[in-house]
């Protein structure tokens, strides 16, 4: 069985759509053709037939569905540094945003990857420190009202915290969401 004859995956399937939208998007394809490829690709079963709906294109090299694995080396990661990073992110537990500020200040300085993290750190502390303020003012002007909302925001930021300092120490490229990046 050669690997055209495989079965075509889902995520193959939307992968080889969002080429074709990302096309029709750029202009290299009209409303009839991109509707047609995009015909031709949802009812793909096989690899073969869903590389044959990229057929006649120039603009791009022809798109395969071989495992990422195989078609690009993995990057490679630093390991100087995320121990620190680990660190930097969890110090934002006990202090809020003084302890990465800190962290970036110092060893910052002297290691990207870990003034990277202290940042990110950092902005994510100052953001939740300015959440809880504008929390505390709603409670304050509510009379307690919307006072149930700490302990749920203080969850998902303690969580968040958590979850920034073990990306650090794998060495993934982990960004905060709700995050004011306010720091660069």
């Amino acid at each position: 069985m050669s690997t055209s004859d495989l079965l075509v995956t889902p995520a193959q399937r939307d992968r080889a759509v969002e080429i074709i939208q990302e096309m029709y998007a750029d202009g290299r394809l009209d409303r009839l053709e991109f509707d047609t490829r995009l015909e031709l690709a949802l009812k793909a079963r096989t690899r073969a037939e869903l590389n044959g709906t990229f057929d006649g294109l120039v603009a791009r090299p022809v798109p395969t569905f071989a495992p990422a694995a195989f078609t690009r080396p993995l990057p490679a990661r630093q390991s100087q540094g995320r121990g620190m990073g680990l660190v930097t992110h969890w110090l934002g537990v006990p202090t809020f945003f003084v302890g990465p500020a800190l962290v970036a200040a110092g060893a910052g300085k002297q290691n990207p990857v870990v003034r990277k993290h202290a940042i990110e750190a950092l902005n994510f502390q100052l953001s939740a420190f300015g959440l809880f303020g504008l929390l505390g003012v709603m409670a304050a002007v509510t009379d307690g009202f919307t006072g149930f909302l700490f302990p749920l925001v203080g969850l998902v930021w303690f969580v968040l915290t958590g979850i920034g300092g073990l990306a650090a120490l794998v060495g993934s490229e982990f960004r905060y969401p709700f995050t004011l990046r306010l720091i660069k």
